[in-house]
């Protein structure tokens, strides 16, 4: 009788973890989101930025309804990481997003992520790519940079032409 007992738990342990292994694959499969990107390196132009193909960007925000938060988030010797979040604080869908920041001319931007970039000396334009270009109200978006020099604020951020 004991071993009979034993045999049921063995069955209904394996069962559960079946179910359980199942649930995980199929959660993973089906997650949001298209994960990890990976890292690319920057454009560098020497012209004026302009819109990349297939982003839609508008040129201008309503003041207060876009913002763009910037932060440190790890230093080294010679070197950053930064993260820029952008949040619709608009009753409306954003569609499109691009973020202008005035950096220190001896800064050199390296790699980003969750947006396209391009660098000109001091400059750093960050544009949504077709997985985030739409930012629904309320919603926020975060990408960041990898850099070279002294870590610190912009001198001076716009998103989508609104001041950040």
């Amino acid at each position: 009788m004991w071993l009979l007992t034993r045999d049921r738990v063995l069955m209904v342990t394996t069962a559960v973890m079946t179910v359980a292994a199942g649930t995980m694959t199929v959660l993973y499969v089906t997650k949001d989101g298209p994960g990890p990107q990976p890292v690319k390196p920057v454009a560098r132009t020497t012209g004026p930025p302009h819109a990349s193909p297939g982003a839609s960007v508008a040129g201008t925000a309503k003041p207060g309804t876009v913002k763009a938060a910037y932060a440190v988030r790890s230093k080294w010797k010679d070197g950053f990481n930064a993260e820029v979040t952008v949040t619709n604080l608009g009753s409306q869908p954003l569609m499109g997003w691009m973020v202008n920041l005035e950096l220190p001319k001896d800064v050199d931007v390296t790699s980003t992520w969750g947006a396209t970039a391009e660098q000109q000396p001091g400059k750093l334009v960050l544009r949504s790519q077709a997985y985030n270009t739409y930012l629904e109200a309320g919603g926020a978006i975060r990408m960041g940079f990898e850099a070279k020099g002294p870590a610190g604020p912009p001198t001076s951020c716009s998103v989508n032409g609104a001041p950040c």
